[in-house]
């Protein structure tokens, strides 16, 4: 998300400080988790597994490929379940598949794992290292760059079977005519795929029923806060943090929505990774909200609450709440990409602001 900055005119007074801040805040703390539509299934590996012959843990890896796909590279789901069928065919949805003679490996066999014969698509990913997330992104970074054709074709694809032919011949570069495309099993399998998630799939950041607890006020007025890069007097931090091991998948590194996801992880609290923009959450389905100050939840921010994004809205992680009901928040993107900044809410302030309950 390009952030716009505020350029106000000359009035012949200057403007309070707070309000230079807040103008400044409400830039700089978009929630935006680019790329990411929510968009995804609402089966689990279990049920995936249940409706065909793999096992839970691949069906995880499916169910992740195919969210990814829908959610952030915008296919339908007749472009995803063809891309699907290849990943079956390449490496099982394994992503530590590896093929020593051709030097490929991962969930669609990049080449230049252990030799550059057939090239070195490796060399874009973030790391060398055989895991889903830097697989998928390294998959979004060629959607996005030299075969940003495939990913045009994705979004407006209406046969599963006609997708995954496309995607093996354009994207894994195997020639139609070539044994290797194993054509009827490919376009088989696409059908499949499509079967089995077919009805399933929702914009998971779209409003929806939920359980809520009590009545939740909407886009109440509340100041800013004073942000500060060390923790309040007065408050404590559960569980030390370790930004170094967060992951950055479906939501871009740095942003609060990244932050967010992240920090909850670490207290065992999960929530779905397409949850979309800050603002977003307090919408997801499934998940409890509510305006009573709770630790490790989530807060979601309406956009221009709090000094929020205008557009995208904030999300921040409540890391404690006092005996007189004020909250410490931690959040990132407030003082810049990947920054980790507290701010305190009075118990007022706090009692206004909506809360969204992760699972354990």
């Amino acid at each position: 998300m390009k952030k716009k900055w505020l350029l106000l005119p000359l009035m012949g007074v200057m403007l309070p400080l707070v309000m230079m801040s807040f103008l400044l805040f409400s830039s700089a703390a978009g929630g935006g988790s680019e790329g990411t539509t929510g968009v995804g299934t609402s089966l689990t590996a279990k049920e995936v597994a249940s409706k065909t012959d793999i096992s839970e843990e691949r069906a995880k890896d499916v169910i992740k490929i195919l969210n990814w796909l829908m959610g952030k590279e915008e296919s339908t789901l007749e472009g995803a379940t063809g891309v699907l069928a290849v990943a079956e065919r390449e490496s099982g949805f394994d992503p530590a598949a590896i093929n020593t003679g051709g030097g490929v490996a991962g969930y669609f066999q990049w080449s230049g794992w252990s030799n550059q014969v057939n090239g070195n698509r490796w060399a874009l990913a973030r790391e060398r290292k055989l895991d889903p997330d830097v697989e998928l992104d390294l998959m979004s970074k060629e959607l996005n760059g030299n075969w940003k054709k495939v990913k045009d074709y994705l979004k407006t694809a209406k046969s599963p079977e006609e997708a995954a032919l496309y995607w093996s011949e354009h994207y894994e570069g195997v020639s139609l005519s070539d044994g290797q495309t194993k054509a009827e099993t490919l376009k088989k399998n696409a059908k499949k795929w499509q079967e089995v998630f077919k009805g399933t799939i929702s914009n998971q950041g779209k409003k929806s029923s939920k359980k809520k607890k009590g009545k939740v006020k909407g886009n109440a007025q509340v100041a800013s806060g004073q942000i500060s890069s060390e923790i309040p007097a007065g408050f404590t931090l559960d569980k030390p943090m370790n930004t170094s091991g967060f992951i950055a998948s479906s939501y871009p590194y740095g942003q609060c929505t990244w932050f967010v996801y992240n920090r909850a992880k670490e207290f065992g609290v999960s929530f779905s990774p397409y949850m979309g923009n800050g603002g977003d959450w307090k919408s997801q389905s499934g998940y409890e909200v509510t305006n009573t100050p709770t630790k490790h939840a989530a807060v979601s921010f309406y956009p221009g609450q709090a000094g929020a994004d205008f557009t995208y809205g904030h999300v921040s992680f409540v890391e404690d709440v006092a005996a007189d009901g004020s909250v410490l928040i931690s959040e990132s993107n407030v003082s810049g990409l990947g920054v980790v900044t507290y701010r305190v809410f009075d118990s007022e302030s706090a009692k206004k602001l909506t809360y969204v309950i992760g699972h354990k």
